[in-house]
């Protein structure tokens, strides 16, 4: 449903208009055509444009779907760069540990040769 509430300065009273549509008649990704022209000073409304419709460049899914498919997909709705970039630290940290772990392997094997070439 669709509510328009404008005050009327000249009468000094309220307008309400009130409609409701079905889902054929909502279009998504389309604008109504302007009807209010300035000419002369002068406002003029074009009634015979009030129904005619324009497609705009619009996402393909609403705010609406798009939560509901990454809840669906247990996706985080939105990233920033910092935690991008927390991610990649994390990835960085967790590589550098197992490369720590890895140099520590060949070091003791290196001293375990070491302690048996003595004895």
């Amino acid at each position: 449903m669709a509510v328009s509430h404008t005050p009327d300065p000249a009468a000094g009273m309220t307008c309400q208009a009130r409609s409701s549509y079905i889902t054929s008649e909502i279009l998504w990704g389309y604008r109504f055509t302007p009807v209010l022209t300035l000419e002369d000073g002068f406002y003029e409304v074009d009634y015979n444009s009030f129904h005619e419709t324009y497609e705009t460049n619009t996402p393909v899914y609403s705010a609406k779907e798009l939560a509901e498919m990454a809840s669906r997909a247990e996706l985080p709705l939105t990233w920033s760069v910092s935690s991008k970039l927390d991610q990649h630290a994390e990835l960085e940290t967790e590589e550098d540990d197992k490369n720590q772990e890895d140099q520590n392997e060949r070091n003791g094997d290196v001293a375990n040769l070491e302690n048996e070439s003595k004895v």
